[in-house]
């Protein structure tokens, strides 16, 4: 029997065979590593710049609202601080140089005060002058006072005696006692009023009408013969005569009546609605011509 021949058997050492692809692994992992090293030292370096930048931010801020807190003590205990004029904007109905006797402030203070307090002035003002809605202050140039003076408007004047006093538009009378040639003459004029109660119950229906209705009155008249009626002389010469409770229902009919009652008419709304012809002593007593 024929003998096979052996086959030749190749030794291999796997380590050598393994060795090329462990080496590129192991150069890679170092590669990783140093490249890790180096993403961890630029996130350092960057955090410390940051810290830094924080830290001198905020040194700065602090330095600057030191600086800014020096320079305003040193100017608040500076004479530049004291008040060296006080000037008053707005005022119509009230002269500066009262406004500014009646405000308190005086040179020896500090005009921060002032503004600080503002609206203690306000009150005060208001207080003593009802014309007065309310004051804001300014600074300007340092050290001058600026009062601005917010007004209530007029919407009448009642008479008392010789002189005027100025209906404003809260209801209130203001202070100021006015000449007839002192007041607006196209604002109506409430005349004869003897009793708070009529005065303030024909100045509340007064309010309420229309506001073209109420431009054509010239005067209202506190000369009537009961508590519930109220007269009003108009600018065209004619005499309106309505009941408190049924005149702002009836004042619709007025300009229809009007139209046809011609001028120096009495325009009766009280009871019904009807005119006739003023009489002579009628003209006279409202002062109609």
């Amino acid at each position: 029997m024929r003998q096979l021949p052996k086959k030749k058997v190749t030794k291999i050492d796997p380590r050598k065979e393994l060795s090329p692809y462990l080496n590129h692994q192991i150069n890679q992992n170092k590669t990783r590593k140093k490249e890790a090293k180096k993403k961890v030292s630029a996130s350092l370096s960057m955090l410390h710049l940051e810290r830094r930048k924080s830290l001198l931010k905020g040194a700065g801020s602090i330095i600057g609202v030191s600086l800014l807190a020096i320079i305003g003590l040193g100017y608040y205990i500076s004479p530049l601080a004291n008040v060296s004029s006080v000037q008053v904007k707005g005022a119509t109905d009230i002269p500066a140089e009262i406004v500014v006797k009646n405000s308190g402030i005086k040179a020896s203070d500090r005009v921060l005060d002032y503004k600080f307090h503002q609206k203690t002035i306000s009150n005060e003002l208001a207080k003593k002058y009802p014309e007065v809605k309310n004051v804001s202050v300014d600074i300007s140039h340092l050290n001058r006072v600026v009062l601005n003076v917010h007004e209530h408007s007029t919407i009448a004047y009642v008479r008392e005696g010789k002189v005027y006093r100025k209906i404003l538009s809260d209801g209130n009378i203001g202070r100021r006692k006015l000449r007839w040639s002192e007041i607006d003459q196209s604002k109506p004029l409430f005349i004869g009023y003897n009793q708070e109660t009529s005065f303030k119950d024909d100045l509340k229906l007064f309010d309420s009408l229309p506001a073209d209705f109420r431009d054509q009155v010239k005067v209202l008249s506190g000369s009537t013969k009961r508590k519930s009626q109220i007269i009003l002389v108009m600018k065209d010469g004619n005499l309106v005569v309505g009941n408190l409770s049924t005149f702002k229902e009836k004042i619709k009919y007025y300009n229809e009546i009007r139209a046809k009652a011609g001028k120096n008419s009495l325009i009766d709304l009280e009871v019904g609605a009807f005119s006739r012809p003023l009489t002579a002593s009628e003209k006279k007593a409202y002062g109609i011509s």
